[in-house]
């Protein structure tokens, strides 16, 4: 779903504030939820804002230098657990992290010892 423009928001809150229907009302007007209005509405009641929040993701947890050191440490190392390799790249990051930058490494966990595969 496409943010609302700020234009769009000043217009409805607007409308709102001039009396000129319900939020619900408005909502219809400019094709969004009512409580999509009512979220507009307080964000200038409490704090005089009209533009959208920022939108982004955090920075990924291991750059490019640790990945090449996390494939490695696999390489040298593939009984580690997830919790030893972690450590040993000195990141502070959940296991999931490690457990999926190996899965795009190319890495499978299996079990240590060989097993004979069903027919």
């Amino acid at each position: 779903m496409k943010i609302a423009s700020e234009e769009k928001r000043m217009l409805a809150i607007a409308a709102y504030r001039d009396g000129k229907g319900t939020q619900c009302r408005i909502a219809q007007m400019f094709g969004v939820s009512a409580g999509t209005i009512q979220r507009w509405w307080r964000a200038y009641r409490e704090e005089g804002r009209t533009a959208p929040l920022p939108r982004g993701h955090n920075p990924p947890a291991l750059d490019e230098e640790m990945v090449h050191r996390l494939d490695a440490l696999i390489e040298s190392h593939p009984d580690w657990t997830l919790e030893r390799l972690r450590d040993a790249l000195g990141v502070s990051c959940t296991f999931v992290t490690i457990h999926n930058w190996a899965r795009r490494l190319g890495w499978r966990y299996k079990k240590n010892r060989y097993v004979r595969a069903n027919s």
